[in-house]
């Protein structure tokens, strides 16, 4: 194999040939975009006009929507006073737990002194299954 002398190529590039391509290129570039534009106005109108109508929306009066989303605590230690007082409320008063069951709720020293006086309650023990049995 023969190489020629100089270790480069000889003959450059046509600057005038290089700028008349580049010129090629950015004029079919704006070509398209005008040729673009409008069609994707007129499918995006004919897509409009192929939607069916938007709902209304209906707004209510009710305050119960408004209840039921959580609130923002503005001040930690007064929605912790609050939390606790809520708990001490039901820990120290008579109420329902579910009264379809008769199931009730009392006093926690109303129900200390109900242990102290009948005791706790027996409950029979429930029966273990045997070992082995269904293997």
């Amino acid at each position: 194999m023969r190489h020629e002398p100089g270790g480069y190529e000889q003959t450059d590039a046509k600057a005038g040939a290089t700028f008349r391509v580049g010129l090629y290129i950015l004029g079919t570039m704006f070509l398209t975009a005008l040729l673009v534009l409008p069609l994707y106005r007129l499918l995006a109108r004919a897509e409009t006009q192929a939607q069916p109508p938007a709902s209304e929306v209906v707004e209510s009066a009710s305050s119960e929507a408004l209840a039921s989303f959580p609130k923002l605590v503005e001040s930690e230690p007064r929605a912790l006073a609050a939390f606790r007082a809520q708990e001490d409320a039901l820990l120290t008063s008579y109420g329902w737990v579910e009264k379809d069951k008769g199931l009730v709720r009392i006093p926690i020293d109303a129900a200390i002194r109900i242990v102290a006086e009948r005791g706790l309650p027996k409950f029979e023990p429930v029966p273990q299954p045997q070992a082995g049995v269904g293997k």
